[in-house]
This record gives structure tokens, sequence and C-alpha cells, in this order.
């Protein structure tokens, strides 16, 4: 027998090493694609004092995207986990969306036109909490969002909100695994905001999704 031959000993029963190999290789698939938001959640949070980001607040432990009861403005029904790949920009209030709503809508146009190259990885999704026609003067600032009518008392359950604040005013991040994972405040600074969610999608510009759903 060679030096380089394999003995049934060493296989063991059933093809063990072979089998060990497949999990070997499975388990660094799995880190190097979830490696650029391990690394950019580690060094831009972690680092920081405290552990704190520099603006918004950080949800932990993050919350993958559950199944909710959306329906675009047709009626039509969908599943948000379908955007998966893409970092989500999520927002919510009434149709009838005020003066401080549309500027909120038109902030995260904003921030997504600043976002240059990057931009493509962007979805802007805004959840309609009620029933209501939605006020014409929200189409210009919000051009380019995905308008979902959702059940409030669902997205409760999922957005994390502070003492005494309500759906209508922060500003929510999803991951591009699904996970939501950072919170901004109602009225957010725009310039904080910006420069913080800039940071994650330079942290983060090495990760490429196999399909991205084609946005409405």
């Amino acid at each position: 027998m060679s030096e380089n031959s394999t003995t049934a000993s060493q296989i063991g029963p059933q093809g063990e090493k072979p089998r060990k190999r497949s999990m070997f290789t499975f388990w660094m698939v799995v880190l190097v694609t979830a490696a650029p938001f391990v690394a950019s959640t580690f060094f831009f949070f972690v680092i920081k004092p405290q552990g704190k980001p520099p603006y918004g607040e950080l949800i932990q432990p993050q919350r993958q995207v559950p199944q909710l009861q959306l329906a675009t403005l047709t009626g039509k029904s969908v599943d948000l986990r379908k955007y998966n790949g893409y970092w989500l920009m999520i927002v919510a209030g009434p149709a009838a969306c005020g003066k401080s709503c549309q500027s909120l809508l038109y902030d995260i146009r904003q921030f997504f036109i600043a976002a240059g190259d990057d931009r493509y990885r962007v979805a802007r999704i805004w959840l309609v909490t009620d029933s209501g026609p939605v006020n014409p003067g929200v189409f210009e600032p919000a051009e380019g969002t995905v308008i979902l009518r959702a059940q409030p008392d669902q997205l409760k359950q999922w957005l994390p909100l502070a003492p005494g604040e309500h759906l209508e005013g922060p500003i929510w991040l999803v991951d591009p695994l699904g996970n939501l994972m950072m919170r901004f405040p109602s009225n957010p600074d725009p310039l904080k905001t910006l420069s913080v969610f800039k940071k994650l999608l330079y942290n983060t510009a090495g990760w490429k999704a196999k399909h991205l759903e084609p946005l409405p």
C-alpha cells in the first residue's frame, strides 16, 4: 500500500471523510458570504466607544423580516422578503402623509441619490398604515419609492419604537440578508443619517447578491 493511499479506517463508516470535507466547504461558503456584514458591523460599531454607532441605534438582536400582510395600492399582495439583496430604507405613516411625512420621504430620496453608484443596492419602502386615500402630494417626494399598505399592529411587533414614539417618523434599515439592524429616530438629522448610511454601503461594497428582484 502506498503512503498516499487512504485506508478504510481513515475514511470511517459510510464515507465520513468526504462528508466532513463537504460540510467544511459549506461553512466556508457561508462565512465568505456573511463576512462583509460581520466585518462592517464589527469595525463600524464595535470599535466605536461603548460599541455605539455615531448616529442612530443598532438593533440587537437583529430581527429577520417576518411574513407581513402587505399590498400595493392596487391591492396586489407583496412579500417584503422578496427584496432580500437590497438595503431597505423603511418609513411608515398614514396615507394622509402631512408635511413632516413628505419631508421624510424627500430625505430618503436624497439619501438614495447621494449614494451614487451604490443606489442600485438600495430600495426605499413606505409602509402606509391605514386604508385611506394616499395624499397626491406624496408622489413627487416619494418618486421611486415602493409604496405598500401594511397592518400597523404587525409593524409595531416588528419595528422597535422609542417610548412615546409612533410609527410615523423613524427610519429603519434592513440589511441585504433580511435583518432589521438599525433605527434612526423621529425627525432624523439628514446629514448624520446619510453619513452612517454611506459608510454601511461602503463597508459592504464587496458583497453582491446573486439576484435582485426588479423594483416596481
